[in-house]
């Protein structure tokens, strides 16, 4: 059972205030200490794992574009409180799972910066320089964030390196692995053999927001992946109403069949990169009770996106237009909070373990 927290926006720990919470773009001020102090929280919902958006050194708010992965972000805290915050979660039995972009770095990363302005530079086949708009390979084109060639021997051992990095010197349980299409299926068979090496138990799962034909190719060589097709199908079926729940069921035991029991899809109804279910069902709790009930029938290991046990949602801001970021709203703590749909997850959850 995992619980994904999106750090900036959880918790900025007792005695402190948000930062601001209008620019959904910008720092609200959640840390790594605001998430140790709510662990009670998190272990009483019934969650034994905890997925952190990252956490190294990046200049943007939900930290993607890694300026440094040698180093937590100072401003969620520093290397000091996530120590802190693994150390109590494991004394809880809780795990810890760092999600990664390996995929891309930040254009402001020193390795970038002298591979981008020195063509003679060791590092100038890191990455993927061309005659596009940018000069250069990107996620999604966007220019600040240039793709790494992890077919470049160097780079592919330095971003090995990194998993290693974090598992021995912080003792994660693991990696969520952003655009995890993007370095491709061979490069995950060397990163999950070395995690594998250090630390055994250790759960390396992937974003591949691909069809299951595709999706397929990582089995074997990740510990799963995360089930795009299945929350789009909760999505339709409960929120959105476009899809009955006979044509759900019958989907979801054609889909089950494409992947072997011990490669793990996940199952979830929201996460950071899409609207909140609540929004997409027009405020009607009803329906979340439905998809989480459904969804904690399966055999997929279960994630709930942060207060989605509580009916946390967003607002339509016509004058930001379309956007990530409008999803990712403070938790909200005390007033607000939904007990009664925070009591039927617990339920749920416990309901689960007991199975």
């Amino acid at each position: 059972m995992i619980y994904h927290v999106f750090v900036d926006r959880f918790y900025p720990g007792e005695g402190r205030d948000w930062l601001q919470v209008d620019d959904l773009n910008e720092f609200c001020g959640g840390t790594l200490g605001g998430v140790k102090e709510k662990l009670g929280y998190i272990e009483g919902l019934g969650a034994d794992c905890i997925w952190l958006s990252p956490v190294f050194c990046s200049g943007t708010h939900h930290g993607y574009d890694v300026t440094d992965y040698a180093h937590v972000e100072p401003r969620l805290g520093g290397g000091e409180a996530l120590h802190e915050l693994i150390e109590a979660a494991h004394q809880r039995g809780i795990r810890v799972i760092l999600d990664i972009a390996l995929n891309h770095l930040s254009v402001n990363h020193p390795i970038f910066q002298e591979a981008l302005n020195h063509p003679d530079s060791p590092y100038r086949d890191w990455f993927t320089f061309d005659d596009s708009e940018t000069g250069y390979e990107a996620y999604f084109g966007i220019a600040t964030m240039p793709k790494v060639n992890a077919a470049n021997p160097a780079a592919r051992e330095w971003l090995i390196d990194v998993g290693r990095y974090w598992l021995t010197e912080f003792k994660v349980d693991g990696f969520r692995l952003d655009v995890a299409d993007g370095p491709g299926p061979d490069f995950w068979v060397d990163f999950w053999t070395a995690c594998k090496a250090i630390k055994p138990d250790c759960f390396c799962f992937g974003e591949v927001v691909d069809a299951p034909e595709t999706q397929q190719q990582y089995i074997g060589r990740l510990d799963g992946l995360l089930d795009f097709a299945l929350c789009d199908g909760f999505r339709r079926t409960f929120a959105r109403k476009v899809m009955s729940f006979d044509e759900l069921e019958r989907f979801q035991a054609r889909h089950q069949q494409a992947f072997p029991d011990d490669f793990l899809m996940l199952s979830f109804i929201d996460n950071h990169d899409m609207n909140r279910f609540l929004f997409l069902a027009g405020g009607e709790r009803m329906a979340i009770r439905k998809a989480a009930e459904y969804q904690f029938s399966l055999p997929n290991p279960p994630v709930i996106y942060y207060g989605t046990e509580i009916g946390l949602t967003q607002v339509a801001r016509p004058n930001e237009g379309w956007g990530l970021h409008l999803n990712r709203v403070p938790m909200q703590w005390g007033a607000g909070a939904d007990d009664s749909l925070h009591a039927f997850y617990k339920r749920l959850i416990a309901e689960r373990k007991r199975r």
